[in-house]
Formats: C-alpha cells, structure tokens, sequence
C-alpha cells in the first residue's frame, strides 16, 4: 500500500525528477459544470471532502491543467494539506490500479506489512522508510479505508488513510513478534514516528470516459525538517506522481491479467482482468 507514504519523505530517499505535466487541451468552458458537480457529489460523501475550487481553478481543471491547492489552516502551528486534481482521458478504474498495484508502486527503501487479515477494514498496515543519513529513519502505523458509501452513492473512488491510534505501541508489538522482515527492536528506536499523515487517493469518473484523478495529503514528518518545507516540496513534486500514474495506467491495466492477485476497487468489489476489455498481445 505504497500511497500513504508522506510525499516528502518519498523524495528524500529518491532523487527528485523534473515536474513535468501533460500538454494543456484547449477547453471551452463547456465542461466546468459537469467538473463543479462531481466535485460536489464526491465532497457529500467522502471521508475528506476535497476543498472547493475557485472559477479559475475550475476552468484550470477543464483545461486539462494539474490543479494544486495548499490548504492553510486557520492554526499557523497545524500542518497544510497539500492537493492535486487533474482531468486526465484514462479510465477511473485504470488509474486506480495504476495508483495500488505494488508491481508499479514499490519503493525499495520501504519496508511495510499488512498487520491485520485481508478483507478486514480498516486495514493496518506498518511502514518504515530508510532514509539516507543524515536523515532517521521515519515509521509510521496507519489505517487504511476504501469509502464504499462513497461509490455506492456516486461511483467515486476513495482510498484514505490516517494514523492509528496507538501505532507506536502497534508498530513496537509487531516488530518484537518479528512480523516485520529486516527490523528490530533498536531501528525503531533510532527512527522517528511521524506524528501526522493522512490523505487519500481519488478517482472520479466522468463522462465518456475521462475521469478526475486526486490525490491529498496532511504530513509532518519531525525531526528537524520545518513543516513549511515538507508542504513546499510536496507541493511542488504533484506534477511528478500525477504524471507518473496516468503514464502507466495503460501498461498496468495490460499488465492486470487472470493471473494477477485481484485488487478490489472503491466499492468493494475486485476489479475484472484487464477492466473487462479485450487486450491483444504483442503476438496477436
């Protein structure tokens, strides 16, 4: 479950690349109310209602731009909530694969086990990042929920995650049972907790079939790293992870065949081979 990692730390155990976005299509304003009302719809029935878009940001939207947005509370001392929306041509359900499917999503620097059954929500699941130094490592314990309400109602897509109470004492118990490969009692020690992360994938599927991609976060990651810092860089990185997930989602949906382990999507159910589309192979 590679997608609720704090973008910023992601960047720091990788190089970062050049925030490169899709080409803009021309948009006559025509579609801004079907956008303004799947917005709206989703925001009813989410668990994180995504903030309300401004006419320009609407139109950004419809004009096949990456919209960002940085949430600034009202407490200058809590952490923004970085988001991303992007109108893309790839279907909802694709872009959901291509967003969970951990052949594509691995990060090497990760470790992270699913602590609980599968099929039983929420989903804990323990994560620790190898940074390089003079970075500690960072672990976290999170909770992880599809809205099934959500897409029942709207057939919208909502994949969230928040830290579990008590995730340290969770995360110590499970690496003293040694359910975690490669870690042990004194990497936890030296690592850091971090002590906010939560955000959610999104996909909202749209008319002929296009589709809203979202993705948000809330992070603080401690230590020494300034919270304005983290906000910044993930801010700035959106442009990367959107580009990277619409790129792939055509590889990924070829790529999810009868044999692949199923992945359920926002509603619960798993999701066909190859969506149910005909795939032709290279032979063929």
């Amino acid at each position: 479950m590679r997608w609720a990692f704090p973008l910023f730390l992601l960047l720091l155990a990788a190089p970062a690349a050049a925030d490169e976005l899709s080409p803009v299509r021309p948009s006559d304003g025509s579609e801004v109310a079907p956008l303004q009302a799947a917005l709206t719809a989703f925001n009813a029935h989410a668990r994180f209602p995504l903030p309300a878009l401004s006419e320009a940001e609407l139109a950004k939207l419809a004009a096949g731009k990456l919209v960002r947005i940085r949430e600034i509370p009202e407490d200058p001392e809590a952490p923004q909530r970085i988001v991303g929306l992007k109108v893309t041509d790839q279907p909802a359900a694709g872009l959901w694969l291509a967003s969970r499917d951990s052949h594509y999503t691995a990060v090497d620097e990760v470790v992270e086990v699913r602590l609980t059954p599968a099929g039983q929500w929420p989903a804990v699941w323990y994560q620790h990042l190898d940074l390089p130094r003079p970075f500690n490592d960072r672990h976290w314990v999170v909770d992880v929920t599809d809205t099934h309400a959500l897409a029942q109602a709207t057939g919208a897509w909502e994949h969230a995650w928040v830290l579990s109470e008590d995730g340290p004492t969770i995360g110590a118990d499970a690496v003293a049972a040694g359910r975690i490969p490669g870690i042990d009692t004194q990497r936890i020690e030296d690592a850091i907790y971090t002590p906010t992360n939560h955000g959610a994938w999104v996909v909202i599927p749209l008319a002929n079939g296009r589709s809203i991609l979202g993705y948000h976060v809330t992070s603080v990651i401690g230590g020494a790293v300034p919270d304005k810092i983290v906000a910044d860089y993930s801010l700035f990185m959106l442009g990367k992870l959107f580009k990277g997930v619409i790129a792939r989602t055509p590889e990924v949906i070829a790529h999810y065949d009868a044999a692949h382990e199923p992945i359920e999507g926002g509603d619960g159910v798993p999701i066909p081979p190859h969506l149910g589309l005909p795939i032709s192979s290279p032979a063929e």
